[in-house]
């Protein structure tokens, strides 16, 4: 036999060079010469199982499947095989599938960990967070000690609300790794915090602080927990030592403002607020926090713009809408003068009368409607729809983003010019990219006009709750917005459409 025909014929050579041509992204060749040296002798278990890994980070997991059912098969009485494939199709997203597999394999094999491990991952995947702990508990049962269990076992427990048993995990992970897991310590210290156990919180993120003495996290944690032990000097201190660490932190920005806020020391406290605005866009703990306060300074119009805007990040947040209705409420009562701010129920007076009383009347303002599915709020300038937004519906720069009509980094920067101009609205964010990329006009009128028509056919599909209008200072119309007519009857058109396709399909059904 010549020398090329010994190498084809030699399963190990072959094996070796198919892995060559699938590390050179020559896929066919490389998967057509792994599989022929399973053929070529009978190959041990380890290195079907190094095949089929192989197989499988190149992409061809169809062929890794087929490897590792053949070598269940084959090493009938060994787990890796099944194992290795739970794992398969859990990478692959196919949850259901790894779930089946590890209790299958559960069965002939009870007490293995690592197949406990691979179902508690998936069905914390698939959110049955219940099913998942109850899988962890079987991993540590047969390996306390194991670290990582002992952490994500802490995280399901947390969010299935048994914070002390949360907290005994965290324990374990502190003393198994002798305080040397810095995310371990915090989350402890937190756990604790949290509990009302402020003491022992104090003393574990102090430890912490020690150990790690240039980490603005670990001093914004312990910050927290003497705020939340009622020692507001020291977390003041604290805040402001984060800070000086990390400047850009708006966790101890608006640890910061909190603890100002609870000495009453408004000025500072919405200056702490204004940063954390403008530090966290995307987040309503600044705006609404900066709203309160605000308003204990008697700014009432500012205030509501600042919850107008948190409200916006939120929709669905009660406590900023009470906010609001709580300001409106305050207003109301101080002045007897006649307001044009009105508010009534949906039942009584629908979404499309209120838009149309809007337009006749060229208001400027926020409709903000409230039901049990969340909040919405329309804006307008003159009558003229401007943006919309309400529960489930996507933000206009994750809609350019996700269109490739803009980067993420030319959101990101938009954004910062957004905040630094204090406006928090879709109008406001078309207008700054409108005014770097004049090109962007026609993309952005149809992302703005679809985002106000899906806002709009959700909040008509509310059949109770109530609206509330809130009135701003005149200003000119911005560069995009839309005849209020116009688009409320688009959308009348988009929900007669929905309707005769639902009774169609209906009506196909009953044949």
């Amino acid at each position: 036999m010549t020398g090329a025909g010994q190498r084809a014929a030699d399963p190990d050579l072959r094996r070796e060079a198919g892995f060559a041509a699938l590390d050179r992204g020559d896929l066919e060749a490389g998967r057509l010469a792994v599989l022929q040296s399973l053929d070529l002798a009978p190959p041990t278990l380890d290195k079907v199982l190094d095949v089929a890994r192989r197989l499988a980070s190149a992409g061809l997991s169809a062929d890794a499947e087929r490897v590792l059912r053949q070598s269940a098969e084959m090493f009938v009485d060994r787990v890796e095989p099944k194992l290795q494939l739970a794992w398969l199709f859990l990478e692959a997203g196919e949850d259901a599938m790894a779930i089946e597999t590890a209790r299958e394999a559960l069965n002939q094999h009870p007490d293995n960990p690592d197949l406990h491990r691979v179902l508690a991952a998936a069905h914390e995947r698939c959110g049955s967070l219940a099913d998942a702990a109850e899988s962890l508990a079987e991993v540590l049962a047969t390996e306390p000690g194991d670290v990582e269990a002992n952490r994500r076992m802490a995280g399901l427990l947390e969010r299935l609300g048994d914070s002390a048993g949360a907290t005994r995990c965290l324990e374990r992970v502190v003393g198994l790794t002798r305080g040397q897991d810095r995310e371990a310590m915090a989350s402890l210290g937190i756990a604790l915090s949290r509990n009302g156990q402020h003491k022992e919180a104090v003393r574990t993120l102090s430890d912490a602080a020690k150990r790690w003495p240039g980490v603005a996290s670990v001093h914004g944690d312990l910050a927290m927990a003497l705020y939340a032990a009622g020692q507001v000097e020291e977390a003041i201190w604290g805040f402001s030592e984060a800070l000086r660490l990390d400047p850009g932190s708006a966790q101890a920005q608006c640890g910061l403002g909190l603890a100002y806020q609870r000495l009453e020391r408004w000025e500072e406290a919405a200056a702490a607020f204004r940063l954390t605005e403008s530090l966290a866009p995307d987040q309503s703990v600044g705006p609404f926090n900066l709203g309160l306060v605000l308003r204990a300074l008697g700014n009432n119009e500012e205030a509501r713009r600042a919850l107008l805007r948190a409200a916006a990040l939120a929709p669905e947040d009660e406590e900023i809408r009470e906010a609001l209705d709580s300001l409106a409420s305050s207003v109301s009562a101080e002045s007897p003068a006649p307001s044009p701010r009105f508010s009534g129920d949906l039942e009584s007076f629908g979404l499309p009368e209120v838009l149309e009383f809007m337009r006749v009347q060229s208001k400027t303002g926020s409709v903000v409607i409230s039901s049990r599915q969340g909040a919405g709020i329309v804006r307008l300038v003159q009558g003229r729809l401007t943006s919309a937004s309400a529960p489930g519906i996507q933000r206009l720069g994750e809609t350019l983003v996700n269109r490739g009509t803009i980067s993420r980094s030319e959101l990101e920067a938009a954004l910062v010019i957004q905040r630094t101009e204090l406006r928090q609205s879709t109008e406001a964010l078309g207008s700054v990219l409108l005014r770097n990329r004049p090109g962007l006009r026609e993309q952005l009128n149809q992302a703005i006009l679809q985002q106000i028509l899906d806002g709009l056919v959700e909040m008509l599909g509310w059949s109770e709750g109530a609206f509330s209008f809130h009135p701003a200072a005149e200003s000119e119309i911005p560069s995009i917005s839309f005849d209020t007519q116009s688009v409320v009857m688009k959308v009348f058109g988009m929900i007669d459409q929905h309707t005769s396709r639902s009774s169609s399909t209906r009506l196909e059904e009953d044949r």
